[in-house]
């Protein structure tokens, strides 16, 4: 009795076991992935290819490339040989790009695994320029610093100077002082200051006799000269009087 129970239950521990391998799941190793070179790099010649490919069920790593943009998954050309030793760091293989034609490309490295399954990188997009260099697809735009604002230019200040021209002073008219008497002492008649404005001006009564005999000569000669007109007319009459 007691070895049947000790099988079945060996027969139980070693499903146990079993469904526990079969549930478990595989190992996951890095994914591959391709360093150099830089994306959008610019390439010419012999290309080499560096980045890392392993597994732990790692059975061989490819490397592939295929024209941008790429038209199918079946667009894929291998590049070279299989490689069967992990790489986990360094030189995975080189391309040469002398007969492909000038234009944008992409690189990917594939590890099979030894299930069959495998793992590809992601994309590397290159530029092959062989002939001539071609510009990056996608430039990156630039921004210019930006320049504090220059200082503005001094202007010059133009100083005219107008000379100063001392006009002749209009002679003023002396005035002549109020003559002044000494005060005089209680009870004595006290005499009244003679004002400058009082005195008579010889000058000026001098012109005004001279004008006023000017315009009586010349009333008198108009006079005269209106009579002698006068008596003229009066005589051509008379004399041409019919």
């Amino acid at each position: 009795m007691k070895w049947p129970i000790l099988m079945l239950i060996a027969l139980l521990i070693a499903g146990n076991i079993t469904a526990v391998v079969v549930a478990a799941p595989l190992a996951q190793g890095p994914k591959p992935v391709i360093t150099q070179p830089e994306p959008d790099a610019v390439v010419r010649g012999i290309v080499q290819i560096v980045g890392s490919a392993t597994h732990p069920q790692f059975q061989r790593y490819e490397l592939y490339y295929a024209p941008y943009p790429l038209p199918s998954d079946n667009a894929w050309i291998f590049i070279g040989d299989a490689h069967y030793q992990q790489q986990p760091a360094g030189l995975l293989g080189t391309w040469a790009t002398g007969g492909l034609p000038d234009g944008a490309y992409l690189l990917r490295v594939r590890v099979v695994r030894q299930d069959g399954n495998y793992t590809d990188s992601d994309p590397r997009r290159v530029l092959v320029a062989n002939r001539r260099p071609i510009e990056s697809p996608t430039p990156v735009a630039t921004r210019e610093p930006t320049r504090p604002p220059a200082a503005p230019t001094p202007t010059a200040t133009i100083v005219i100077v107008v000379p100063t021209v001392e006009l002749p002073r209009a002679a003023s008219t002396p005035t002549v002082p109020a003559r002044v008497t000494p005060t005089p002492l209680i009870g004595e008649a006290r005499p009244t200051a003679t004002p400058a404005n009082s005195l008579v001006d010889v000058n000026r009564l001098v012109e005004t006799a001279k004008t006023s005999a000017t315009y009586t000569v010349g009333l008198f000669v108009a006079i005269g000269a209106i009579f002698a007109v006068k008596a003229v007319l009066a005589w051509l009459w008379h004399k041409f009087r019919p």
